[in-house]
């Protein structure tokens, strides 16, 4: 990243409001080229992975 884009991006203030001072599902969506993995682990929750786990207890539904 440039010097101009990182503080293009500072003066949005969204670094100041997330953790990790991104939100990969906001502004700076734009600085990733490619993710591995599940997107929903970048987020938060790994939901494939909490979902997987459920049905282990036998929990087949999530309303």
């Amino acid at each position: 990243l440039s010097e101009s884009e990182i503080d293009a991006y500072i003066a949005t203030g969204e670094a100041q409001s997330v953790a990790g001072a991104y939100a990969i599902q906001g502004g700076a969506s734009s600085f990733v080229k490619r993710i591995e993995g599940d997107f929903y682990s970048i987020v938060g929750l790994p939901l494939a992975r909490i979902v997987e786990e459920l049905v282990k207890f036998g929990v087949h539904s999530v309303r």
